[in-house]
């Protein structure tokens, strides 16, 4: 007879311990294909996520490069201008003064007349996958119709001036993120208001961002 002091524990011995660890193995197989589960839905969601974060905040850097030039024009008094120039699948732009009273223009720029106040940039270098794009399908946002062409509605001169006595260029710059991501900055000449647009593809409407 075995003393009760001496009583084999519930569960253990040699077949106790497979059983145990076995029980164990499973639960972290189960943990394990959750989490690669997991991950794999995540990743293009986190992914999408931080395209639309960074093309809402380049289109938010436009439209403030567009206020703080407008007020170098007012404290200059002269124009001051982004110019842009194209690039592979996107632009390059760079702040330039007027310095022959006759605004921003390419001519004196190449002449070295109209004096370049900042360094070359793309919107890329500071915000990942973002870029001045249209979206397959976006539309205007006053007509409704499909956007084709530049995604520079500037007149077509790539040069966006803004004047000593507070105007703009009217036009609408267009800024799209890694997918399909699709913002619009709107300029209002006379006054030199902006406008930061989101464009929702599901309803082909465009909303205040």
């Amino acid at each position: 007879m075995i003393s009760p002091g001496r009583l084999p524990a519930a569960g253990r011995g040699a077949a106790g311990i497979r059983r145990d660890t076995g029980t164990s193995l499973l639960e972290t197989l189960a943990a394990a294909a959750a989490a690669v589960i997991l991950a794999a839905v995540s990743v293009p969601a986190i992914g999408g996520q931080r395209g639309a974060l960074q093309a809402a905040a380049a289109a938010r850097h436009v439209s403030a490069l567009a206020h703080s030039a407008r007020a170098e024009a007012l404290a200059r008094g002269v124009h001051v201008a982004l110019v842009f120039q194209p690039m592979a699948q996107d632009f390059r732009f760079a702040l330039f003064a007027d310095g022959n009273y006759d605004g921003v223009r390419s001519a004196d720029i190449t002449a070295g007349v109209d004096r370049q106040v900042s360094s070359w940039v793309r919107l890329g270098d500071q915000f990942s996958g973002a870029r001045f794009g249209i979206v397959a399908g976006a539309t205007d946002p006053d007509s409704g119709t499909v956007l084709t062409g530049s995604p520079l509605k500037i007149g077509g001169s790539g040069v966006l001036s803004f004047g000593p006595a507070g105007g703009t260029t009217s036009g609408t710059l267009y800024v799209r993120g890694p997918g399909d991501e699709q913002f619009a900055i709107r300029l209002l000449g006379t006054t030199g208001r902006r406008r930061v647009l989101r464009y929702c593809a599901a309803d082909r409407k465009w909303y205040p961002s």
